[in-house]
């Protein structure tokens, strides 16, 4: 007779797809809330940083790119880096939360990554929501969706 008491059993494990795609969304996110973070907290620094690499005669086949870069971020000001930052804090909170096979987690990574679809649009940089940008958020929504079947409203695990 089955131990009813045996709670090793019942208890629910990552899969190696889930586990490959928390690895990928701490490092992708990560990187991307850090870069935020700090062009959000050295908006000033990093225009100055870019104006003088643009000087510099090795980079004058970037000068165009460069000066568009400059244009884009005076338009779109240090809001735009700050809401980027917050919405990708709040997906990263969603993978832990993932990690820990806590459906919400799924719930507030899928509209993170919905919303800051949108924030360019918002901030009047692009029209429609870029291809690849969507196609990649909807590979891994959809991938996650996939899995879970495997959370557990209420189980934590460490």
């Amino acid at each position: 007779m089955e131990n009813p008491f045996n709670t090793q059993e019942n208890k629910p494990t990552r899969s190696g797809l889930l586990t490959t795609l928390l690895i990928l969304t701490f490092i992708w996110s990560g990187i991307s809330f850090i870069g935020n973070v700090y062009v959000m907290t050295s908006f000033d620094s990093v225009i100055e940083y870019v104006e003088d690499v643009m000087d510099d005669e090795s980079m004058a086949a970037l000068t165009a790119v460069l000066e568009q870069s400059i244009q884009t971020m005076e338009k779109v000001g240090v809001g735009y880096f700050g809401l980027l930052a917050l919405l990708l804090a709040i997906g990263l909170a969603g993978a832990v939360f993932m990690w820990r096979l806590n459906k919400f987690g799924f719930h507030l990574y899928a509209s993170a990554q919905i919303i800051m679809l949108f924030i360019p649009m918002v901030f009047g940089l692009i029209k429609y929501p870029g291809v690849f940008d969507t196609a990649i958020s909807a590979l891994f929504i959809w991938l996650y969706a996939r899995e879970l079947k495997i959370f557990n409203k209420e189980h934590v695990q460490g």
